[in-house]
């Protein structure tokens, strides 16, 4: 497993001005598109997908780029006049670092972590191929190795047979647990297609949390 575990509550100083970076859900949402896109996105694409003017849409980039989140890249010249300029996301944290980045947020707003988890949740990009889809794509994404189980008419179960936050879990489950749901609702929310019910949970270090979705 990459990287060593943050303990919950001891989050170091680089993830604290992130998380300050992304105390508005427009710089978490504008972060969100960046990772999940396959190209660098102009200011201007960015203000058209979150219906934001472009000139706050720069300002909330360059605080990004000040604490490394995003990184600037040029574009190949079209025509005549400046090259347009790109963003990229520019981190790729291990699960530990996304971890740790979430629950400063958490603390540095001063709001619980299931809320904040609903906050990351909710800036993941709609995806067409619907509600469990996007949130089964974001489980692998975080590295908790989902499937999907069926479990009666409009009912089904996400079961997550790896918990990447295992060591971390099993000192403060109600921390980490609470993150990962709200993130699932969030992704809900979003949809507005599926809803959370539940969230068993299980041995953080066997793996096997199930999460309950009505469709």
């Amino acid at each position: 497993m990459a990287g060593r575990p943050t303990p919950v509550g001891a989050v170091d100083g680089d993830a604290l001005r992130r998380a300050r970076a992304l105390s508005t859900p427009t710089r978490v949402e504008m972060l969100e598109r960046l990772r999940q896109s396959e190209h660098p996105l102009t200011a201007q694409e960015l203000a058209d997908a979150l219906g934001v003017h472009h000139t706050a849409v720069r300002q909330h980039l360059a605080v990004l780029a000040d604490v490394g989140l995003v990184a600037a890249v040029p574009q190949a010249p079209q025509g005549r006049g400046r090259p347009k300029v790109g963003y990229r996301a520019s981190l790729h944290l291990d699960p530990y670092q996304q971890l740790s980045l979430m629950l400063a947020t958490a603390a540095t707003e001063g709001i619980s972590a299931r809320e904040a988890g609903r906050r990351f949740g909710s800036a993941v990009a709609p995806s067409p191929d619907g509600g469990v889809a996007m949130l089964r794509a974001e489980a692998e994404r975080l590295g908790f190795r989902p499937r999907v189980r069926d479990r009666s008419t409009g009912v089904c179960e996400l079961v997550l047979d790896r918990c990447p936050f295992a060591e971390v879990a099993a000192v403060s489950p109600e921390a980490v647990c609470d993150l990962h749901r709200g993130i699932a609702e969030g992704i809900a929310a979003t949809t507005g297609e599926i809803e959370i019910l539940d969230l068993h949970v299980a041995d953080p270090h066997r793996g096997g949390c199930r999460i309950v979705i009505a469709t």
